[in-house]
């Protein structure tokens, strides 16, 4: 049997392959070694996934995840499996190459994220390539749902929301600076914590002024990351991430002011996977 997981910020989606059949989906939250140690990352595992699982069952362990960029990490990663799966076959992969299989399998193309964080790359079928390397909620996230956060918190703290949108969000939060400051500064996963707004944001789409804050948003990815990549225009553009799914419409709006046709926009990348990993 093959374990697959793919693990965001927020969560992780682990997938039990046998040959072309899921046996079992099983979801634990993110584990991002940028926010959490090999402590964490055990516990989790410990109390999340291993009850359910016979480890003896499995072969090989593809995990995919977010952070999973450095030999530090990926053995931060990879110590905490090895814990309780100590015969299988352990792969960590960046979540990025794990978007490209998913979006494109063998094929070529330009595999972006857009969920809590974002990233991108260029995908020769068996390689990636970045032009801008992730450089998280701090330095950017541009189009991702921390970004989407920051810059709606910044309009009202700012005074720029109009005042139907600042009463909703007061009536709904009741958040003051301190509180926001305190998440951010003091408290675990300050990505997640900008990211969830969210699900402010998503039911007050229509609005003329989250619709433009949404453009601005996705103009940034674009301008940051894509207009990076060399014949962007002509190759085949897919996303990933509930960010990008969730705002479809505007996110494809976006991308024909800038000359691409989206190839595809996905949820998760688990049905790529799953497909990629069969047999």
């Amino acid at each position: 049997m093959k374990l697959i997981a793919d693990s965001g910020s927020t969560k992780t989606t682990w997938i039990l392959l046998e040959g072309n059949m899921v046996k079992n989906t099983l979801t634990t939250c993110g584990l991002n070694p940028y926010f959490h140690n090999s402590e964490s990352v055990e516990a989790t595992l410990r109390a999340d996934l291993v009850p359910f699982l016979v480890e003896s069952h499995i072969q090989e362990i593809h995990f995919y995840g977010a952070g999973c960029s450095t030999r530090y990490n990926n053995q931060l990663i990879s110590d905490a499996i090895r814990v309780f799966f100590r015969n299988s076959k352990i792969f960590i992969y960046h979540d990025i190459l794990g978007a490209a299989r998913a979006l494109f399998g063998d094929g070529i193309g330009i595999a972006c994220i857009l969920g809590t964080g974002c990233n991108s790359c260029y995908f020769d079928g068996k390689n990636t390539f970045s032009k801008i390397d992730s450089l998280g909620y701090l330095f950017g996230d541009e189009g991702a749902g921390s970004y989407l956060g920051k810059l709606f918190l910044g309009a009202y703290f700012k005074k720029e929301l109009p005042a139907e949108l600042r009463d909703a969000f007061d009536n709904q939060y009741g958040y003051t600076l301190e509180d926001i400051l305190n998440s951010l500064y003091n408290k675990p996963s300050p990505n997640r914590f900008l990211a969830s707004f969210s699900h402010f944001i998503s039911p007050n789409r229509e609005h003329p002024f989250v619709q433009q804050l949404l453009s601005r948003s996705f103009q940034d990815f674009f301008t940051t990351h894509i207009r990076k990549y060399d014949d962007f225009r002509s190759t085949p553009i897919g996303f990933i991430g509930s960010i990008a799914y969730c705002y479809s419409e505007v996110l494809t709006k976006v991308a024909l002011q800038e000359g691409v046709k989206i190839f595809k926009i996905l949820s998760s990348p688990a049905e790529g996977l799953i497909e990629y990993h069969q047999g």
